[in-house]
This record gives structure tokens, C-alpha cells and sequence, in this order.
């Protein structure tokens, strides 16, 4: 199984000790708002254990931070889903739904004329609106941009299926750096951290290839452990594959290949810990603003570690979770109805 393949990923495991708590409350809120209805997909639901994803990247947060994190989470697994199986091959109906998406994301819903279409865009707005709470202006312009560089990613996703369009592995991990989710989840562990690095670091050279390394180890780690899964859903961009496409390698090949594109990116994320602190040391930041560009720095690699960790474990893409996507690519076919 490829959740048995080591990957180079050098930082500390850690785990948020409120996880049963926010997992308990994360149950309860999405039966609350119908998109878990029986309990055969509550428990398929549990069995991909998102509760220790969201522990991972958040492992210092309060409860109420950490259970708010796991929502955030939630909803992109639920989203992902979506477009498993005929939607994910339409590219008109999928940009319906993420043109909307984006939309809400800039504008909001209500007195913009822009009203949500779908339980899961509901949800969304809600969880947008406490995301943006206490948080400053140059946070939400860049949460705003990776919203929406996350919901439009879907659709060109949408193209190459229906275009069969193989990609190469560079074009490939650049669409990915946006489509994964991390740099969304990036900003969401500053809010639900309560900080926010300085925006001179933020917008440095430095930090965007941080987050960029981040993105494309989550998404490699992530093709890596749910090779059996995409390959049951007849997903053909998978970076396992497309590096055996382009090199004309085996599986195990390509795993290697794979690994090794993972040590190079984090042993470049450890040189660009230097090069903030020289930063720091140029902007002349105060104690606090150091700090904080370190916590974000953390954030990365919680990101990092905590999808590798978690990923090894989930059964979402166990034997259990590609027998799942055999009988139904999506756990509830409510979420995939846009309109009421």
C-alpha cells in the first residue's frame, strides 16, 4: 500500500489534545445541517478521522480554535467530493459552481445580490464570516485571493478530464499549489492562532516559496497516499502516474522519484528558515513580529507533518476508503445538489 512508503518530511509530529472534543462537536454540527444523514455515512465519515487532520496543523489552538479549524476542513473533503465521478468531467457545471464560489468569497452573499444556490455554499458563508472576524485587511485580501485561486483550480481540473489532458509534473504541481487547499489552510491557522505574520513577510520572496514548498509536499504526499483511491475513481493526474508517464518508469520507480522530490523541498524549506530571520533582522521587527514570523513558519511545517501523519493512517485512502468510492464517490449525494 502506498500509505506504507517513507517520505522525508523532518519536522515533530504533534497532535492537539482537545481532538475528541472537536471531533464530538464537529459530528454534531454536521448532522445539525443535514450533510451527514444516516449513519452509515456518519460512520464512513469516521473513518477518514479528518478530526487528527485538523489536530496536526492546529496542535496548540483552544478547543473552540481547533473544532473551528476541523469545520474549515470538513468542508473542503466535502467539496473535493463533489467533483468525483460526472461533475468533475463538466466543465460548464463546474464552473457554475466555483464561478459562484468565488464570487461569494469577494463579495459575500446577501446585500450583493450573490445567494448561495447549495447547502454546501451555506455552509461555506457561514464559516467564511466567522473566518474574517478580528482578522486585518491584508489577511483578507490574501485569504480572498487563495479562496478563490482554490474554488476556480476546479475547473480547469474540470478541462483536462474532458479534454483527457495529461499533464506534465511541472504544470501539474503549479496547478496543485493552488488546488490542494494548504495556502487556505495556511491563512486559517493564523486565524485560528490569533496572530498574523507581518505583511512584509508574507509578501517576501522567501515566505511565498515556503508556503509554495508546502503546497506542493501536501500534494505530493497526498497523490503518493491516495494512489489506489484516484486510480478506483478513474482520476488520471496523479503525480505517481504522470512521473511514470514522463520518465517511462514503474510504479516503484516513480515512487522513488517521488520521494526524492519531497527531501529536495524540505531541505530547501529548512534554508529559507535562515533567510527569514535575516529579514527579521533587516525590517528591524519588534520581539512580537519575530515571533509571529516564526509561528507562521510552524504553521508550515504542522502542515507539512500533519497531512503526512494523518494521510498514513486515514482510511479514506485505505482498502476501506477505495471500496467506499467503488460503491459511491461521494458520501452524501445531498451535497452535490446546486439548487433547491
Amino acid at each position: 500500500m502506498p500509505q506504507d512508503v517513507h517520505l522525508d518530511i523532518p519536522f515533530p509530529t504533534k497532535t492537539n489534545p482537545h481532538v475528541e472534543t472537536a471531533q464530538a462537536r464537529n459530528e454534531e454540527w454536521l448532522i445539525s445541517t443535514g450533510l451527514l444523514s444516516s449513519r452509515r455515512n456518519l460512520d464512513r465519515y469516521r473513518t477518514w478521522r479528518i478530526a487528527w487532520l485538523a489536530a496536526g496543523f492546529l496542535p496548540h489552538e483552544r478547543e473552540e480554535d481547533l473544532t473551528f479549524g476541523l469545520a474549515v476542513q470538513s468542508f473542503f473533503f466535502f467539496f473535493d467530493d463533489l467533483f468525483d465521478g460526472s461533475l468533475g468531467e463538466d466543465p460548464v457545471a463546474t464552473y457554475e459552481i466555483c464561478h459562484q464560489m468565488a464570487a461569494l468569497t469577494r463579495h459575500g452573499s446577501g446585500g450583493s445580490g450573490i445567494t448561495p444556490s447549495f447547502p454546501l455554499a451555506r455552509m461555506w458563508c457561514t464559516l467564511w464570516r466567522r473566518a474574517q472576524a478580528g482578522m486585518s485587511p491584508a489577511w483578507r485580501g490574501r485569504a480572498i485571493r487563495h479562496w478563490e485561486e482554490y474554488f476556480l483550480t476546479y475547473v480547469s481540473e474540470a478541462v483536462n478530464r474532458k479534454s483527457n489532458t495529461s499533464l506534465r509534473m511541472d504544470a501539474y504541481l503549479k496547478l496543485r499549489r493552488d488546488g490542494i487547499g494548504s495556502q487556505v489552510v495556511l491563512d486559517i491557522s493564523e486565524r485560528c492562532g490569533h496572530y498574523e505574520a507581518p505583511p512584509e513577510i508574507h509578501q517576501s520572496m522567501c515566505m511565498l516559496e515556503a508556503r509554495d514548498i508546502t503546497a506542493e509536499v501536501v500534494t505530493l504526499t497526498n497523490d503518493l497516499h491516495s494512489l489506489e483511491k484516484d486510480l478506483a475513481n478513474g482520476e488520471p493526474n496523479n503525480a505517481v502516474q504522470l512521473l511514470r508517464q514522463e520518465h517511462g518508469c514503474s510504479q516503484e520507480e516513480a515512487i522513488g522519484r517521488l520521494q526524492e522530490m519531497v527531501s529536495l523541498r524540505t531541505a530547501r524549506f529548512q534554508q529559507l528558515v535562515a533567510e527569514a530571520d535575516r529579514l527579521c533582522d533587516t525590517f528591524g521587527f519588534s520581539l512580537e513580529q519575530r515571533v509571529n514570523t516564526h509561528r507562521f513558519l510552524d504553521a508550515n511545517r504542522a502542515c507539512m507533518r500533519g497531512n503526512y501523519d494523518w494521510s498514513r493512517t486515514s482510511d479514506r485512502y485505505s482498502r476501506v476508503g477505495v471500496l467506499h468510492v467503488t460503491r459511491s464517490p461521494r458520501i452524501e449525494d445531498v451535497i452535490a445538489q446546486t439548487a433547491e
